[in-house]
């Protein structure tokens, strides 16, 4: 089962607000080689931020739980979860938004991910491995 990622309105301000500044600056300042500094930072970080916008999903699957954010990939066994809860805070993972879903797994590992729909998610981790502790 496929679950499509959230991506939140801010995320979108971040890439219009960093072009613009770009641009703005590329336009004041001409190619000169002093915008080359501004330009490869802002272009790498477009390489993470656009991206997201387009492959952002979860996978569930019966054994495994394929994660897609941008170029990001990652694989977590459903038998190594042990709790799962949602929070709604800021977090640097596999998520484009502050509504999220933490996922605590046996080697310590924690994954966080941001679903359009995470209570549907969750369900159906739920059912695929009754031992996780589900926290509210």
């Amino acid at each position: 089962m496929k679950f499509r990622g959230k991506v939140a309105v801010w995320w979108y301000l971040i890439i219009v607000i960093l072009n613009v500044a770009l641009i703005g600056m590329i336009v004041k300042y001409g190619l000169h080689y002093i915008s080359y500094f501004y330009i490869l930072p802002a272009g790498l970080l477009d390489l993470y931020l656009i991206p997201v916008c387009f492959v952002n999903y979860v996978e569930l699957d019966k054994k495994k739980i394929f994660i897609r954010f941008g170029f990001s990939r990652e694989e977590v066994l459903v038998e190594d979860i042990t709790a799962m809860h949602r929070a709604d805070r800021f977090t640097l993972s596999f998520c484009a938004s502050a509504d999220v879903v933490l996922l605590a797994c046996r080697n310590k590992k924690n994954v966080v991910v941001s679903l359009k729909d995470n209570k549907a998610f969750m369900d159906e981790l739920q059912k695929l491995n009754k031992k996780i502790k589900v926290y509210i």
